[in-house]
């Protein structure tokens, strides 16, 4: 990871990195040799947020601020961003680095009612979604339907919103995904 940190260096001086982890189909349990590598960013001395393919990698940056206010679905970030951030219940295996000054506010970000997150994430994912079909009914990114739906089922045996997509959703969501364009 010395190569992605040095990447992101080169390309925000001036900033500190706070948080690096993967994001996208790793953090879904969805890679595969095809997947591109999706990270998520956290940076101090850096405003806003930005996505960036560099090198292999598609960058998702974000300003300590602004990556806070995507984790509490602040309407000012876009639903795209804010669809995502559940993406960050997967750090236990997504994990690239952590800051000491950032663990504190990282671990706030984690404490969470699982049923406000899990109705706040459905809220922005309705809106995210309809964007999308309204464009068009055949995006791959349509198998978070299947996602969500295996989430809540998960939610519902356990009383825990995570990252556990309860079958036979998790192999909708994979079918859907392999065969979006067939």
């Amino acid at each position: 990871m010395d190569k992605l940190l040095r990447i992101i260096k080169g390309v925000f001086p001036g900033t500190e990195i706070l948080l690096l982890y993967y994001c996208g189909s790793v953090a879904y349990g969805l890679d595969d040799e095809n997947s591109d590598k999706d990270v998520n960013v956290v940076l101090d001395n850096f405003r806003g947020l930005i996505h960036l393919n560099l090198a292999e990698y598609d960058v998702f940056a974000y300003s300590k601020e602004t990556f806070i206010d995507r984790q509490r679905f602040h309407e000012g970030i876009i639903p795209y961003y804010r669809a995502a951030a559940d993406d960050l219940l997967s750090l236990d295996r997504t994990l690239i680095y952590l800051n000491p000054s950032f663990e504190e506010t990282l671990n706030e970000l984690l404490t969470y009612n699982h049923k406000e997150l899990m109705l706040n994430h459905l809220t922005v994912e309705l809106q995210y979604g309809r964007m999308r079909y309204e464009i068009s009914p055949y995006f791959k990114s349509h198998y978070h339907i299947f996602r969500f739906r295996g989430m809540i089922e998960h939610f519902k045996k356990t009383g825990i919103y995570e990252l556990v997509v309860e079958e036979p959703w998790k192999t909708y969501m994979i079918e859907y995904k392999r065969n979006w364009d067939n």
